[in-house]
């Protein structure tokens, strides 16, 4: 059984490409490497002849075997002796990878890769890119190396961790530690959740029922058509609602000819169209799943509409529990008409209410720390928020992606190391957990799986050397 690793997260090493930066982080002994080479009189050219670095590089069965236009390839030469190699590679918008870098005896005797890598800082300064990702490695003494040159880490995992040690995170807070929970009965629920909603309201099983259960409670006719209006992932939405309830209804996205319209703020992003929607005759339903927290003199979501729906799983560390607001209904109409009645599943929400409710502030906090440190993260690849300013405690933290590293390429890689995510490949946005039961660590490890494709060399594994041998 051979070894594979890497399944660890561990620290890659970034070097600015301003030189003013650079040599303000750079270690010691790396300036010491360049200047070193400066003083011996080494010189770089650029060159597009792979056959020159395969002298240098240790072996050359492992080179690339063309060079791409967009890769650069720079020699390095004492006198007329070449003496080492480097190729970088661009990786994404804002960052380079070096690729391959090789050095002989004598290129090792003055560092002319100390001196390669800061010819790379000068000859991309004031260019689109920012960084130059020296590496990482798992052998302690490359790792040093790289690390010599780092003037900015970052988290990076390469191979998912075995199925017994691999984590379950996704868009809900629910974990198995929350199965645990002591009841309290301190906080009047009912009235507290009457006043933040400034309407009654009534418990339903998740969020799914209370979805349909709004529907239900308009008296819609059979194959009644649904208009759609979501802030983001409109397609996918309404592909959702075709899955749930294609069966008797019919949704088509921003359709106003319709029986009644689903406004959706989706992933926490307030719907523009809400106002003026709920000015027209046909009646809305508010899909408000991914909406909780706001803030006072904010527009209040949720009060546009004749229902809306509300998921408490989405926020909380809770399995079940949603909401329709905008009546009550007895339990008999529950029964009868929506066909969802669970006193247990409610009783157990409400108790669970009376521990999570309170703590909201807290939670909201811990939110905005995670969305913080992806977009620091994420900003390292010169990649942004799709929401780039959010008004209240974001729900997920919307990345808008970009090739090759597309939402649907990113999801499947993430879902691998167990993190489950949500995405639009119309608008190739991608929804990752952003909770409170999440901490630096949790968000470092999700970048870090997604970071670990972003490096060339991921999919290396070294062969078995008795298999090797023999």
């Amino acid at each position: 059984m051979q070894y594979i690793g890497k399944d660890i997260l561990t620290q890659g090493a970034l070097l600015h490409l301003d030189p003013q930066k650079a040599w303000n982080a750079l270690r010691s002994r790396a300036k010491q490497g360049i200047r070193k080479a400066q003083k011996a009189g080494v010189k770089v050219v650029e060159s597009r002849d792979l056959s020159l670095i395969a002298q240098v590089w240790y072996n050359p069965d492992t080179l690339c075997t063309t060079l791409e236009p967009e890769q650069k390839l720079y020699l390095a030469y004492l006198q007329e002796q070449l003496i080492g190699g480097i190729i970088v590679t661009p990786v994404t918008r804002n960052t380079l990878f070096y690729h391959y870098g090789g050095t002989n005896e004598a290129g090792r005797a003055v560092e002319a890769n100390a001196f390669l890598l800061w010819h790379v800082v000068e000859q991309f300064n004031r260019s689109e890119y920012e960084y130059l990702d020296v590496g990482v490695s798992f052998r302690q003494e490359l790792q040093h190396y790289f690390q010599k040159y780092c003037t900015q880490p970052y988290p990076i995992l390469f191979h998912p961790p075995s199925d017994d040690s691999r984590p379950h995170i996704g868009l809900n807070p629910f974990s198995n530690g929350a199965l645990d929970w002591i009841e309290q009965q301190a906080v009047a629920i009912n009235t507290q959740l009457s006043e933040y909603f400034e309407a009654e309201f009534t418990y339903l099983p998740s969020w799914p029922f209370a979805l349909q259960s709004a529907l239900r409670a308009l008296d819609l006719p059979d194959s009644a058509t649904i208009g759609v209006w979501a802030s983001k992932g409109e397609a996918s939405y309404t592909a959702e609602l075709h899955r749930l309830f294609g069966e008797r209804y019919h949704f088509v996205a921003r359709h106003r000819e319709a029986d009644a319209i689903i406004v959706c703020h989706r992933w926490g992003i307030a719907c523009p169209e809400a106002d003026t929607l709920a000015a027209e005759s046909t009646p809305v339903i508010e899909d408000c799943r991914d909406v909780l927290y706001h803030s006072d003199g904010d527009a209040h979501l949720g009060s546009y509409g004749r229902y809306a729906v509300f998921d408490f799983t989405r926020w909380f560390p809770m399995q079940f529990g949603a909401i329709l607001a905008g009546d009550y209904f007895p339990d008999e109409t529950v029964w009868n008409k929506f066909h969802c009645l669970d006193i247990t599943k409610r009783n157990t929400v409400r108790e669970q209410l009376q521990i999570y409710w309170p703590q909201r502030a807290d939670q909201a906090d811990i939110r905005w720390n995670n969305w913080r440190r992806y977009r620091e993260l994420f900003a390292l690849l010169g990649m942004m928020p799709a929401d780039l300013k959010p008004k209240s405690p974001p729900f997920v933290f919307l990345l808008q992606a970009e090739a090759p590293y597309t939402a649907s390429v990113m999801q499947e890689r993430l879902e691998r190391f167990g993190i489950y995510t949500e995405t639009d490949t119309d608008e190739n946005i991608i929804a990752l957990p952003c909770h409170a039961g999440l901490k630096r660590g949790h968000i470092d490890y999700i970048f870090g799986a997604f970071r670990g494709m972003v490096n060339p060399c991921h999919t290396f594994v070294r062969d078995d050397p008795e298999k090797a041998g023999s």
